[in-house]
């Protein structure tokens, strides 16, 4: 091992780590492809069951090694299952699931992606919580995803929470203005394999933000524009569909 670059090492503890996970997820080749299954299946059955199990076995990765990959897909996990709750109308049980979403990736400050999902989470907690507190979140989400930039500057994750941080920032305190340049840095952003095992969601929700920018400044040509493309590349996408 002593020949392995830094990122060689990482790779392989990482690589341990998803075959050690492999027996939980049984045909799905990585959490990301297993939670963005049970998401599906949550919808269609309109309950939480299939995602609130597989956080269970997340959660049961954790407890044997508490590492920043276990916590990232566990706490990935929790934010969806949040989002599904929100959806069923199930407000209490989708803030108890961010707020610990939150907790596992609040001390990871070294960690790009970890910063980026952090960001998306604390932003999308503040519609639970009082106004003083949404002040506080809404920053803090702002500079999480400020260090995921620096971080990763090339990323389409870290580009993308920033965009949508801007985005919802007030235009009195100066949000809107880099919502563009960051959405074309995430749409840009250098393509992972498809045996790639780091974090590959996110680009339908690049085309999706673009649409409500271009909309909500009055330029349909270009909304359309980035609707069209994202329906080519994920036609079967429900964000983009609903954005019809």
């Amino acid at each position: 091992m002593k020949n392995l670059s830094h990122y060689s090492i990482k790779y392989y503890i990482t690589l341990f780590y998803l075959l050690w996970l492999t027996p939980f997820f049984g045909q799905y080749a990585t959490p990301e492809t297993a939670i963005k299954k049970a998401f599906q299946e949550s919808q269609l059955q309109k309950t939480q069951t299939p995602l609130q199990a597989l956080n269970i076995t997340l959660e049961k990765a954790c407890q044997s090694e508490y590492n920043s990959f276990n916590r990232y897909w566990y706490s990935y996990g929790l934010y969806n299952q949040a989002l599904i709750a929100d959806e069923f109308d199930d407000k209490e049980t989708a803030e108890q699931l961010v707020d610990r979403a939150i907790e596992l990736l609040e001390s990871l400050r070294e960690d790009a992606e970890s910063q980026a999902l952090l960001a998306l989470e604390l932003g999308y907690s503040t519609r639970f919580k009082s106004y003083w507190s949404m002040i506080s979140l809404g920053r803090n989400a702002y500079q999480r995803a400020e260090l995921a930039v620096v971080l990763a500057p090339a990323n389409l994750r870290t580009n993308l929470a920033m965009a949508i941080t801007d985005f919802f920032t007030p235009k009195v305190f100066g949000g809107g203005k880099k919502v563009e340049s960051l959405l074309l840095s995430a749409l840009h952003a250098p393509r992972p394999s498809a045996s790639d095992i780091t974090p590959q969601w996110g680009k339908p929700n690049v085309y999706e933000l673009f649409v409500k920018y271009y909309r909500k400044n009055n330029q349909p040509s270009k909304a359309q524009k980035y609707l069209n493309e994202g329906l080519r590349e994920f036609p079967k996408n429900k964000l983009l569909l609903a954005l019809k």
